[in-house]
């Protein structure tokens, strides 16, 4: 089921992502498709959500994922100090550390989602590359960043994913490279 969906080559990963018609139900705002035929008009997506919820068993395990990765716009929330560190309260540390003498780099995805909430201090850098939508490209330009920018410390935000596609460094670069 999809309620609300835009479907587009960035949302369905360049139409490969092999979405069975005949098997969805796509909830538009004023209309309910099922499969590929009959599409019920006049059926606002509101009314049809209350109405299907009653048929559902109750299930907020999505729900609690969410609040574990929500970062409110510029302000994370607080937590317990022995509470697990997860995503927001990543991003309450990050926003700690940031001033004019550091760097964001932030990669496609989550990450960016995430950096894009942060409020960065005057004179500190952001990064980022959503035109192509391709992951990988923060590895190497955070390498390429922190050495020709030296006096900034460059705070990379870069899911795994990115390590799985990026270019191999030579070994020469990663046996010389030293961070804090």
């Amino acid at each position: 089921m999809f309620a609300g969906p835009i479907f587009n080559d960035y949302s369905s990963v360049g139409y490969s992502l092999l979405l069975k018609k005949e098997k969805a139900v796509v909830v538009q705002p004023n209309r309910v498709v099922i499969a590929n035929g009959p599409a019920f008009g006049c059926i606002l997506m509101k009314d049809f959500l209350q109405e299907l919820a009653k048929k559902l068993n109750h299930n907020a395990t999505a729900y609690e994922n969410y609040q574990r990765i929500f970062v409110p716009d510029g302000v994370p929330p607080k937590s317990d100090p022995k509470a697990p560190l997860r995503v927001n309260i990543m991003f309450q540390h990050i926003q700690k550390m940031l001033s004019g003498s550091t760097a964001v780099i932030a990669e496609t995805g989550d990450s960016w989602f995430n950096c894009q909430k942060l409020r960065l201090p005057e004179g500190c850098g952001y990064e980022f590359q959503m035109q192509y939508g391709s992951i990988g490209w923060s590895v190497g330009a955070t390498l390429g960043y922190a050495q020709s920018v030296p006096e900034k410390r460059v705070i990379a935000c870069i899911g795994d994913g990115s390590f799985q596609v990026a270019p191999k460094l030579p070994s020469s670069l990663a046996l010389n490279h030293h961070s804090d």
